[in-house]
């Protein structure tokens, strides 16, 4: 699978969790540092949790490799670095106040899923 395949898996598998306001970025005009960012908002500490256990199972079967989870859902962001994916996943404020979007307006949107 390439990594914009990879990133519409993820957004797929977010979206069976239910979470809201998925969107898919390709980075590739502005940083060397990843490929995409696939960024989601979480309701709940427990929905973060499942999206994220459920991404990082998923991708495993898939073989692709998890580098680092970065954060926990009580700080209201997690973070899973697949090197040419980040996975972002907000509470709601925290997704308004650290504003990727806007941060990285760059970038191409390929996907939103509301």
């Amino acid at each position: 699978m390439t990594g914009i395949e990879i990133s519409r898996y993820i957004a797929n598998l977010a979206l069976l969790k239910d979470a809201d306001d998925i969107v898919v970025f390709d980075m590739r005009p502005v940083v060397s540092f990843t490929d995409y960012f696939v960024i989601m908002t979480a309701e709940t500490t427990r929905q973060a949790n499942a999206i994220a256990d459920d991404i990082k199972s998923k991708l495993k079967q898939k073989d692709v490799k998890l580098y680092s989870k970065q954060g926990n859902f009580n700080g209201g962001w997690v973070v899973l670095d697949y090197s040419f994916i980040m996975i972002h996943i907000f509470g709601e404020s925290q997704r308004k106040y650290y504003n990727l979007e806007g941060f990285w307006k760059e970038s191409i949107e390929v996907l939103r899923i509301q």
